[in-house]
């Protein structure tokens, strides 16, 4: 990997945005704990210190001081976090997650059956499997699914330029957007408050009955699981997606073998996980590899490089699909990790199962090149638009 002319982190560089590997490189090893430049956020890029942040939420606290009302809960420490998540844990219990699969089976299948020859994948594949999936899990109507998909990333977009990651226009821009979503969800909430169903508006409605979360906690909880329940999983789609058009063989060799498509999405969480940035703040002076941060202080943890640790991984550069990557923090770790990795894991091995099964071969598109997600919203790693050919089977 190439590093030669980095000389730190440029988080308004887009090139940074769409390929921040090489970055992360020359961080872990010129300035695993580095500052940047006036202002008062620090950057932490090996995985044994961003373990160590995500495990200690004392020191490094999720409450950064300043009201993101959509991200109440991932914004919280204990006591509110727990109560919260554990609001959020009885919708995403094993056995409430696994009886999904076959409807996911079947969503999949009606997408793929539309790709053939040139095809956009992002929007035939990537971005309504799981937009569907969640939708149908909160309740909320599937006529919405195409807007939905749209304001939930306005909304992610709003959240993050109120971390101050962003500019004035685009938070503007993006809380227009935060408000058409929770329009739908306002409906959607009174619709199962009237009659109730089961599904996740409706546990939660129940939950805010006898007094476990407000009313406002119940509607940003509903915006946040319909954004965390889609958004991680489409980039991780595409993600995959582009890997097998650009590797013929691993594909032909997950056709033969359709076990091995577990530890094809592990080594994708690992290598390209949808979540490249997560922000903590410190509660008191803390000391990490020689160099004390302030309390008080902005932390700015980078997962993706974590991941590429040389300390962490043999060969981390390589994507190996039968290493042990049980440590990767695709998904976090510690009392902050991802409620819904479950959830998008069994999505990510059907949909991928069933891609693979119904294609003969899945190749770019010569005549247009990718456009990679470029901005501020939530770090994300991924595609805006994934132009892919594909000859069915």
């Amino acid at each position: 990997m190439d590093t030669a002319g980095i000389t730190g982190f440029d988080l308004m560089d887009p090139g940074v945005h769409a390929d921040p590997y090489p970055t992360y490189r020359w961080l872990r090893e010129h300035a695993p704990v580095y500052r940047v430049p006036g202002a008062p956020l620090w950057v932490l890029s090996r995985h044994a210190d961003i373990e160590q942040a995500l495990h200690d939420h004392r020191t490094f606290s999720s409450d950064l001081g300043m009201k993101v009302p959509l991200m109440s809960m991932v914004m919280k420490d204990p006591p509110d976090h727990t109560r919260l998540r554990q609001t959020v844990n009885r919708a995403f219990t094993p056995r409430n997650i696994q009886h999904l699969a076959t409807r996911i089976e079947a969503v999949a299948e009606d997408l793929v059956s539309g790709l053939a020859g040139p095809c956009e994948f992002v929007q035939a594949f990537a971005n309504p499997l799981p937009v569907t999936v969640i939708c149908e899990m909160l309740g909320v109507p599937l006529k919405h699914r195409a807007r939905m998909n749209r304001y939930a990333r306005d909304a992610l977009l709003a959240s993050f330029a109120a971390t101050g990651m962003g500019s004035a226009e685009l938070r503007a821009e993006a809380e227009a957007g935060l408000a058409r979503l929770m329009e739908i969800l306002d409906e959607a909430i009174a619709l199962h408050r009237a009659s109730p169903k089961d599904n996740i508006i409706s546990a939660l409605v129940a939950e805010e009955a006898r007094g476990v979360v407000d009313h406002g906690e119940l509607r940003h909880l509903c915006a946040l699981l319909l954004i965390a329940g889609h958004e991680t999983t489409a980039n991780l789609l595409a993600n995959g997606a582009h890997i097998l058009a650009r590797d013929p063989d691993l594909s032909a060799r997950l056709r033969a073998d359709p076990a091995l498509i577990a530890g094809f999405v592990e080594e994708l969480a690992r290598t390209r996980p949808p979540l490249q940035r997560l922000m903590r703040r410190t509660t008191r002076d803390v000391e990490i590899a020689g160099t004390t941060i302030p309390a008080e202080s902005s932390v700015m943890l980078l997962p993706g490089s974590a991941n590429r640790d040389d300390n962490a991984w043999d060969d981390p550069e390589g994507f190996r699909i039968e290493r042990d990557n049980r440590r990767h923090l695709g998904f976090g770790t510690g009392i902050h990790v991802c409620p819904g990795a479950s959830l998008t894991r069994l999505e990510a091995r059907i949909a991928f199962a069933v891609l693979l099964k119904r294609t003969r071969t899945i190749l770019p598109d010569p005549n247009r090149p990718p456009s990679p997600i470029v901005g501020y919203g939530a770090g994300s790693l991924g595609w805006n638009q994934l132009p892919l050919i594909v000859e069915p089977q």
